[in-house]
């Protein structure tokens, strides 16, 4: 039976290891550091990891049965410090009578993954500056400790107009393309820096089984270690919501459309002045004119309804489609009209309680969420995506810029994900448009997960150039006209091996093709 913690002279003599996969980094990291003790860079990898917001992982069953070699308790942690560090592993895993083998436990996840992912930041930096790697890893960790730059201050204003520490508010935030996620002719890693200069929007291409997905999942988490950002992501097919260990690590909660309603004021708008009434209505009703099958539609009466239920949105009363559905039908009593496709559409999408107004959405878009609506039907997948893509763009054009530090790293605010984009981009839906185009500056990275090439080629040009990083696996389309923009020239997708991309990454000439996945 596990022996209960009473005191801490029983972690002084205890054992601790890590993976030995992790422990060869360990000694790896000590040498590039310049360290002369293996347990200075278990400390760091050790703390970097406690400064993760998730819980460290399991290790797989091949690392968990493979160990390293041993240090002692007080050889680790050190005698003065280990209280300290005793308490902020038990916090971490949330144990209440911790035992010495669950403190063992703890320390050989978190320096397991620390030290794995202290490897990838080195890598990092290495392709950054290959010549300065020591002094800009240096840089890094400082940065994400939160320490200043020279007469600098330690904190800036967030959006709600508290401080916050800066390393919050922009880091360099930058990410494998996967694992290996290597360059197939150097071998070298293949990186790429999020927020920096260039676009952070990214599309991915690729048919099924190509690979694409697992990639956009990998980077999520990346994305989310490095900047705790969080993230909404659209799943179509319900293949990303129904991956535990995903939604886990990006701390997302599920929405499964039409079952439980959005909790979004998803019609907000923050007063009733004439220019956001009028904006509201016509954002309502460039969306909602592309619900119906049939395209024939009343826009006019439809901008009317809506900018008539705007007017009598109270603070404490938010208005739903059915507060539009109604005021459509007082127009036609009014003007003697028939109901016709939009009335039809409207008792179509009020079968089901779609949208839950009691969220604002600087408090929905907050948090992460996977809105889940493979099992509701077509309308009703297109009226949810994109009436909170609508809500998502008011209220980041509401926003002040995104902060930058020194080096024009953006700080990231939000992950916008769209699985199976074809569904968004056939309709040129114009919120989805303007976020590409406008929100990198305040602060947003798109993805789009799309099948093949062909399924952007409806979109203009300039829309194109606004993605910062395209990847396309194995596919059958072979639209050469987006190909071109996004990769400088045509390439045969449809001889790619499965767990291959190319990609054009900054700074290198020509085509890239990364492995992703072995």
């Amino acid at each position: 039976m596990a022996g209960l913690v009473t005191n801490l002279r029983s972690l002084d003599s205890a054992n601790f290891k890590t993976s030995k996969r992790a422990d060869g980094v360990n000694d790896s990291m000590k040498f590039k550091l310049g360290l002369q003790h293996r347990y200075e860079p278990a400390r760091l990898a050790i703390a970097h990891s406690l400064a993760i917001p998730d819980q460290a992982p399991l290790l797989s069953n091949d690392d968990a049965d493979d160990l390293g070699k041993v240090v002692m308790g007080k050889t680790l942690f050190g005698d003065d410090e280990l209280p300290l560090w005793v308490a902020m592993i038990v916090e971490k895993a949330g144990l209440v009578h911790p035992t010495v083998e669950e403190i063992q436990e703890q320390v050989r996840r978190h320096w397991h993954r620390g030290i794995l992912l202290l490897q990838s930041e080195w890598e990092n930096c290495e392709r950054e500056n290959p010549e300065g790697v020591y002094e800009r890893f240096i840089l890094f960790l400082a940065q994400r400790a939160g320490l200043p730059a020279y007469g600098q201050s330690t904190t800036t204003t967030g959006d709600d107009g508290q401080t916050i520490p800066r390393s919050r508010s922009a880091i360099p935030i930058l990410v494998r393309l996967g694992d290996p996620g290597t360059d197939e002719k150097t071998g070298l890693p293949a990186n790429w820096l999020l927020n920096g200069k260039g676009s952070p929007h990214v599309a991915l291409m690729g048919g099924t089984g190509s690979g694409k997905t697992r990639l956009a999942r990998n980077i999520l988490v990346q994305i989310r270690v490095q900047s705790k950002v969080p993230c909404i992501i659209f799943d179509f097919k319900g293949d990303l919501a129904s991956n535990p260990a995903f939604v886990s690590e990006v701390g997302a909660t599920i929405v499964a459309s039409p079952a439980n309603p959005v909790p979004l004021d998803v019609l907000h708008i923050p007063d009733s002045s004439p220019t956001e009434v009028t904006n509201g209505a016509i954002r309502f009703r460039d969306s909602f004119v592309l619900i119906p099958k049939s395209r024939r539609v009343q826009a006019d009466e439809l901008r009317d309804a809506a900018r008539a239920a705007f007017q009598k949105r109270r603070p404490d009363k938010p208005i739903e489609i059915s507060t539009v559905r109604d005021e459509l039908l007082a127009l036609y009593a009014a003007t003697s009209r028939k109901g016709n496709t939009l009335n039809a559409t409207f008792n179509e999408m009020t079968q089901w309680k779609l949208f839950d107004p009691r969220m604002a959405p600087a408090d929905f878009f907050g948090r992460s969420w996977i809105i889940e609506v493979h099992n509701a039907p077509e309308t009703a997948q297109r009226l949810i995506v994109f009436l909170v893509l609508d809500a998502l763009y008011a209220y980041f054009k509401s926003l002040p810029d995104s902060a930058m530090d020194g080096q024009g790293h953006r700080a990231l605010r939000l992950v916008l994900v769209v699985d199976e984009a074809r569904r968004v981009l056939s309709y040129g839906q114009p919120s989805l448009i303007s976020l590409v185009r406008e929100s990198r500056s305040k602060g947003m990275s798109v993805f789009l997960i799309s099948q093949s090439p062909e399924d952007f080629d409806k979109e203009e040009d300039n829309f194109l150039d606004q993605i910062g990083l395209t990847l396309c696996f194995k596919a059958n389309g072979t639209s050469p006209r987006v190909l071109k923009a996004c990769l400088g020239q045509t390439v045969d997708l449809a001889g790619l091996p499965d767990g291959v991309a190319v990609t054009r990454l900054p700074g290198l000439p020509g085509v890239t093709r990364i492995k992703a996945w072995e």
